[in-house]
């Protein structure tokens, strides 16, 4: 490969990886404009698509893997909504097994 294509191809690399890195830092500021009630369109306007959703009964989860901003170690967040408003929101392992109560995921038990 000639060093001009070369070139681009690292400058289009670190394009794309600064792009998702500063998306991911961004949602992560974004979850502080989540508030209890909100629905579900609103969370998902406000943080993007989640990385994974889950759901039992009338409980869904959505989970976000954000970036915190400044310190740059990713973390999982969850919002909780029961019948399509948000009933509780944040950081997993700063919930515990308390943010999933009787309504857990498969796999959500506490870090």
């Amino acid at each position: 490969m000639n060093a001009s294509i070369r070139r681009v191809t690292l400058l289009a690399a670190a394009c794309v990886a600064a792009a998702w890195v500063a998306g991911c830092a961004t949602s992560s500021a974004r979850l502080n404009q989540i508030s209890l009630g909100m629905s579900r369109e609103e969370v998902v306007k406000t943080l993007g698509r989640p990385h994974a959703v889950s759901a039992q009964g009338e409980v869904e989860f959505l989970t976000y893997n954000l970036v915190n901003k400044g310190v740059g170690d990713m973390k999982e967040f969850v919002v909780r909504l029961q019948k399509g408003s948000v009933e509780s929101f944040g950081e997993r392992v700063n919930f515990g097994s308390s943010l999933f109560g009787t309504n857990a995921p498969a796999g959500a038990a506490a870090r």
